[in-house]
């Protein structure tokens, strides 16, 4: 794998990384607790921020791959052009939010920060888990305006939307036939 595909895809792997590792934790303590007797103090505290960081690098691989949640059933009543324009819209409203929530979680950072405020049990400061959250905003603001870049082209490149058109209907086809593989 090359360093620009790694970076491309950053946040599944960090998102899995950090999902993976919660599970082993979790694991690790109920083995602790119902075979050993004894449990980890820790575990709860730190599989709590690894869900959260989870959820947020999941959240900017959604981003990139175009799987947040759209209204499909009005895109697909436009035109390619209309479809393009609704989506550039669409990504320009979320960046909006994402920007709104990004500087709304800025001072709460710096807060915890300046007050030197750690977790209960793993004495982690808090602000080091916080500061992940606006960071990982501004990814999703990177990968919505990668993915705006990306529409105005594939609209250029297929303004009729006659090879996606094409394209869909293959993969439409090629699941059906996976699919009666399957059956049989």
């Amino acid at each position: 794998m090359n360093a620009k595909k790694f970076l491309n895809e950053i946040e599944v792997y960090l998102g899995t990384i950090c999902s993976i590792a919660m599970v082993c934790i979790l694991f690790a303590n109920v083995i602790g607790r119902y075979v050993l007797h004894n449990s980890i103090k820790w575990s709860e505290e730190v599989c709590l921020m690894l869900f959260i960081l989870s959820i947020y690098f999941g959240a900017a691989g959604a981003v990139r791959t175009r799987q947040h949640l759209r209204l499909e059933v009005v895109l697909s009543m436009l035109k390619p052009k209309g479809r393009m324009i609704l989506e550039i819209i669409d990504n320009i409203v979320f960046m909006a939010f994402n920007g709104v929530i990004m500087f709304g979680i800025m001072p709460l950072v710096m807060q915890l920060y300046r007050n030197g405020t750690a977790a209960a049990v793993t004495g982690i400061p808090k602000f080091l888990i916080y500061m992940w959250l606006p960071i990982l905003f501004m990814l999703m603001e990177v990968r919505l305006i990668q993915d705006c870049i990306q529409r105005v082209k594939d609209y250029q490149d297929d303004p009729t939307g006659e090879k996606k058109a094409a394209a869909e209907e293959a993969a439409m086809r090629a699941m059906m036939v996976e699919e009666e593989k399957e059956a049989e």
